[in-house]
Formats: structure tokens, sequence, C-alpha cells
């Protein structure tokens, strides 16, 4: 796993950069801002300060990696076929991204959109962003903004609750943290717990598959298949697209009455 963390290593400046644009201080106090967020990226209250510092002038969106355009298309294709009504959508690590909002506005088909972050700062203002946005595509579509920690959804969302969950970045932002690689997992795993059976999770994220597609096959994740959304300021990107693990012949043996497989009782 230590190359999983290494290979997040080389996006760090383009990161960094992004950063000190959105801070309203001296160039001083900007790096060492950006240098504190950096290595505290785990912790609400790092956050918290962030978020309160970039709405000073008032509540904006804040998207690191991309903007939503630049993978509306990967987006709206993983939506086709989730559900033939209402589909469920959890974004986990929301901040003030304009990523669920967006979606909640531009979907044609009926949503229930789920923003969920730990700081109540940033969904503060996401919520004054969403009073400010114009009426989603489906009259239906609705979207709330959650206060939880995605490591720990259980007091918050029950199991096959989500036809689709959607991580930009956080995977990324727990993988760099002194846990690493463990509190990542646990992530991954209640992302995988509040799917539906036919569920899908989607992460957004700069790491290289080589890494990141080993790491969520041992994180519970079945099925990964990756997709290039492009390479942006010098930077590849990539949508990670997994369920729920199936179980296979063999395992569904084991699992069923006297030995007998799944297709024998039938």
């Amino acid at each position: 796993m230590a190359a999983a963390v290494a290979s997040l290593a080389v996006p760090w400046v383009a990161l960094r950069t992004l950063l000190l644009r959105s801070w309203h201080s001296s160039a001083a106090s900007s790096s060492a801002w950006a240098e504190d967020l950096l290595h505290h990226m785990d912790r609400r209250d790092t956050w918290d300060r962030f978020y309160l510092k970039n709405r000073a002038s008032g509540p904006q969106h804040f998207d690191w990696f991309f903007s939503y355009e630049d993978a509306s298309g990967l987006l709206l294709s993983t939506l086709q076929g989730l559900s033939s009504g209402e589909t469920r959508i959890l974004d986990v690590g929301c901040g003030t991204s304009a990523f669920g909002l967006r979606l909640y506005q531009d979907s044609p088909h009926q949503l229930h959109v789920s923003c969920l972050d730990f700081s109540p700062v940033a969904l503060d203002s996401l919520r004054q962003l969403l009073q400010d946005s114009p009426p989603p595509r489906h009259p239906l579509s609705c979207l709330c903004c959650r206060l939880a920690d995605a490591t720990d959804l259980k007091n918050t969302f029950e199991s096959d609750s989500f036809h689709l969950v959607l991580d930009k970045g956080t995977c990324d932002t727990l993988l760099r943290c002194p846990q690493g690689p463990g509190k990542a997992k646990q992530l991954v795993a209640e992302c995988l717990r509040v799917l539906k059976p036919r569920g899908r999770i989607l992460q957004l994220s700069d790491e290289d598959p080589d890494a990141r597609v080993p790491f969520l096959e041992q994180a519970g994740g079945g099925n990964v298949t990756v997709t290039e959304i492009g390479c942006i300021n010098g930077i590849c990107y990539y949508g990670y697209t997994l369920g729920q693990r199936l179980l296979d012949s063999t395992d569904s043996r084991e699992q069923s009455p006297e030995g007998k497989g799944l297709d024998d009782l039938a």
C-alpha cells in the first residue's frame, strides 16, 4: 500500500496552488495555512477554518481536481440504468463542491441527492448556494445536506439506501492523512454498506489505476472499472466505478443449505 500513498504525492503541488488561490490573506499566511491543511486534511476543525475563510466574500463553490463540466458526461451516463424511478445519490465529503448540486439541477431523471460532510460550516454555505440556485430539471428531484463522518454512517443511513455514491477526492484525502489506508478502507466499506445491491460507487481521483484498483479490491469492492476523464493542467484524472462484491459459484455453494448451490435450489 506504500505505492498507493506515494503515487498520490505527485499532484500535491497543484492542490497546494489551488488552496492558495482560495485564501484571502497575505502570501505568508496563505502559505502557512495551506501547509497546515495539507497535513491535517482528516480533521474537521481544519476544514471549518478553510470554509470560514473561503466564504469571507459570500458563499462560493470550491472544487479541487476539476470542475463539474469536466466530468458531467461520466456522471450522467453513470446514472443511466441505476433506477427506473427515483435515484438516490450520496455525495460523501461534499464540502461546497458544485457536483451534487449540479447533478440535482441537470439530471432529467428524478433524483434524491444527499450531500454529506463533517464540516457544519461547509454545509451552511452549501445550503445558501442551494437557495440561490435554479430549480432542478426534474420537478420532483430534491437535495438535502447531512452532517456526518463518511467513515461511520451507521447512525445516519441504513444499509441498501443508495443507488450511487459519489466520492470526489474524499478517499484521496484520507489516504494522505496519518492513518492512511486504514481510514480510507473504512470509507469504502461504509460506501459499500449503504449501496443498494446493484448500486455503484463512483470515485473521482488523480491516483493511477495501478495503485487505486488493487486498493479498492482489497477494501471490498467488486467489478472495478476505470474511465480516464482526461489530463487537466498536466494531471491525469480517472473515474473508478465499483459495486458490492458478488459471491462466486464456490462461495454460493458453501453458504447454501447442504452444500447446494443457489441454482440447485430453484
